[in-house]
């Protein structure tokens, strides 16, 4: 299959060749196109654009790190819908805010393009050993269908519902986790100030 690929960031660069171990046809881009050097001596091919990448894709994954990075990759002038062809398949792998993932998919849905959330949970450790978990909201069909690629990069592909869940899904998390941050830190603090004799000198 043809898979593209935007941004080969820490994380990026890891899912993209994993993709590729699969037996898959990789296009890249990046802003910074020293980061692809890797990818592109193992065989994949450069575009000079997000619009480039999806023409010469049946799918497609962002990896990038910001709501507007990934919503000026998917709808600006030389963006993935101004090369995408009716049927593509575009996931995003990045943390995104429902909205912007909306605002994405019903530009995509005039030209027949398939838009979907899929963030990843897992750090760069479990993108290197594919065993991300990834959270997808979206078209169920299409998830399916697609289903073997998630688990090419990830060992926990879960459909979380209709599209923005995905999104969702993963801003809860990341907020459980930054949640337990806190209670283990205040957890600490209790007990360090139950051991120490003059407990204001901590």
């Amino acid at each position: 299959m043809n898979i593209g690929f935007i941004g080969i960031g820490r994380m990026g660069r890891f899912m993209a060749r994993n993709l590729a171990k699969g037996g898959h046809t990789l296009t890249v881009f990046d802003t910074h196109k020293e980061a692809a050097e890797e990818l592109l001596s193992q065989g994949a091919s450069w575009a000079d654009s997000p619009g480039s990448v999806a023409a010469a894709s049946q799918v497609v994954f962002t990896a990038l790190p910001r709501p507007q990075d990934v919503e000026a990759a998917a709808l600006g002038d030389s963006g993935i819908l101004s090369g995408a062809e009716q049927g593509v398949a575009y996931f995003d792998l990045s943390t995104t805010d429902p909205d912007t993932i909306h605002r994405i998919a019903a530009a995509a849905k005039s030209k027949g393009v398939h838009v979907l959330d899929a963030p990843v949970s897992g750090g760069v450790s479990g993108a290197e050993q594919a065993t991300l978990c990834i959270m997808v909201g979206g078209n169920q069909s299409v998830y399916t269908s697609y289903k073997p690629l998630l688990e090419l990069i990830g060992e926990k592909v879960l459909y979380c519902g209709e599209q923005g869940m995905g999104a969702v899904c993963k801003i809860v998390n990341n907020l459980i986790n930054l949640g337990n941050y806190v209670l283990v830190s205040e957890a600490l603090t209790l007990g360090l100030k139950s051991r120490c004799p003059d407990r204001n000198h901590v």
